[in-house]
């Protein structure tokens, strides 16, 4: 009876939605499947409307939040955006600011002699945070260090450590003969999937389920198919317990889908290593997706014990974006700088909490992707209209595109100067915050930060390339 109810809904599901699957090595690979639901158009009056404040789990909205007062409009129409933006950041770099967090006492400088040889445990340490980006160089050619990246961890992995990935589609055989080899060398890997996978061209759901075991590859089948909301399991999360080179509880938000497709995309991947808080918390929800029961407002934010916080979706009602915007105040050093794949109407209040922002004296530059699912026009024009620089990113027939979801924010935030990353599987589009299943991560850390902006130029400045 339940199987069958669970087939009735996903059949109405696909019937007022794109159920089209990923056509391999097109365009549109994972355009297709990212909006499986459309979203809603919204109709602007041209004034910007109060936005709702995020709930109380939201500590960062309660402390000396911004008002989010709206301005008013001058009136004065901009000028329309090129859909190129300048070659280089035009934002005030200002100093590193104190995270707040201690560190390490200062080294007086005198040498002490204890008698004792340091040990020497042969292990490198890693960095806390670091990053990888696709490159997309002169020629247009495919980039593979996400992927690359994410293989070498594989290999890291350790006999009896535990790997968990939840991914949106996976057709790629050299990751799936990874993860294979790890199994067989005594790493307990599972893997969480979108219920469309199966079906996409070049799938490896049937290698990997020979590979790893059935019970190992879970398959979602909650309505829609996501794994909790009613969408679908839109996830990029890789967790690794324990690796070769000393790093423990390793977790990988990555804006890339394991798909050839994907290797001509801006993407993203950050890697945490060691933050245990953090660790448990991806955990736990991949456990909870594994489960695959619906759950509408599974809302969820996790603090790590770094300077991170998680945020995963579905959620019913309120905007996490627009909230965490109305958080930064803004001086004649504040910048906010987007790199967004997917920005439709749906999401007209982040729209206009950006030109908020904008009004109120921040640098605020955006780069949104403008291929198989087109920015919205009513984003566009609030953006447009308070001096928002809106650089178009199209896909372009060759393949590139942008893929990332970031969004970076150097301003006063909550009553202190701070240098923020924002970034994860979540599109500004209406099911990414309503019936996906998502995740969205907050970093703070200042050469992190640097490293993302030197990014976000590079995907302005690749938007002017043929």
């Amino acid at each position: 009876m339940l199987i069958a109810r669970r087939i009735l809904r996903f059949l109405l599901v696909c019937a007022a939605t794109a159920c089209g699957g990923e056509i391999a090595g097109g365009p549109s690979t994972d355009a297709a499947r990212d909006v499986r639901r459309s979203d809603s158009s919204s109709t602007i009056d041209g004034s910007d409307a109060a936005q709702s404040t995020d709930d109380a789990m939201e500590v960062d909205a309660t402390t000396a939040m911004d008002s989010g007062a709206i301005e008013t409009d001058s009136g004065v129409t901009e000028p329309m955006d090129t859909g190129v933006g300048p070659v280089t950041d035009t934002g005030v770099v200002t100093p590193p600011m104190d995270s707040g967090v201690p560190g390490p006492p200062r080294d007086s400088g005198v040498l002490v002699d204890t008698g004792v040889a340091p040990a020497d445990t042969g292990v490198m340490m890693q960095p806390r945070f670091s990053a990888v980006f696709s490159v997309r160089n002169a020629a247009s050619s495919p980039s593979t260090i996400v992927e690359d990246t994410l293989v070498t961890l594989i290999r890291q992995a350790v006999p009896g450590s535990r790997i968990r990935i939840a991914v949106f589609n996976f057709s790629r055989n050299n990751v799936s003969a990874e993860l294979v080899a790890a199994a067989r060398r005594g790493v307990d890997v599972r893997i969480v999937l979108d219920g469309g996978t199966p079906t996409d061209p070049g799938t490896e759901v049937p290698a990997l389920r020979t590979g790893l075991g059935a019970a190992n590859v879970t398959v979602c089948t909650a309505p829609g198919t996501s794994c909790i909301g009613t969408g679908i399991m839109h996830h990029k999360t890789f967790l690794f317990s324990q690796l070769s080179d000393g790093s423990r509880n390793v977790v990988v938000q990555a804006s890339h889908n394991l798909t050839t497709t994907q290797l001509s995309m801006h993407n993203n991947a950050v890697i945490i290593r060691g933050d245990d808080a953090l660790f448990a918390g991806y955990e736990s929800v991949w456990d909870d997706l594994r489960r695959d029961i619906e759950n509408p407002n599974y809302y969820r934010i996790i603090d790590g014990t770094y300077a991170t916080r998680a945020y995963f979706f579905p959620r019913s009602s309120g905007d996490t974006t627009v909230s965490i915007l109305d958080n930064a105040s803004c001086d004649a050093t504040s910048r906010i700088r987007v790199a967004m794949a997917f920005f439709t109407d749906a999401r007209i209040e982040v729209a206009q909490a950006l030109a908020r922002r904008a009004r109120a004296g921040c640098s605020v530059s955006v780069v949104i992707g403008n291929g198989e699912i087109p920015a919205g026009t009513n984003v566009l024009s609030t953006l447009r209209a308070a001096g928002v620089v809106v650089t178009l990113y199209p896909t372009r027939t060759n393949g590139w595109g942008l893929h990332s979801k970031y969004l970076l924010i150097d301003a006063p935030y909550t009553g202190a100067r701070r240098q923020l990353v924002f970034t994860g599987s979540h599109n500004w589009t209406g099911p990414a915050l309503t019936s996906n299943d998502e995740s969205l991560l907050k970093l703070e850390d200042t050469t992190l930060f640097n490293t993302y902006l030197n990014d976000w130029n590079h995907v302005r400045n690749a938007a002017a390339q043929p």
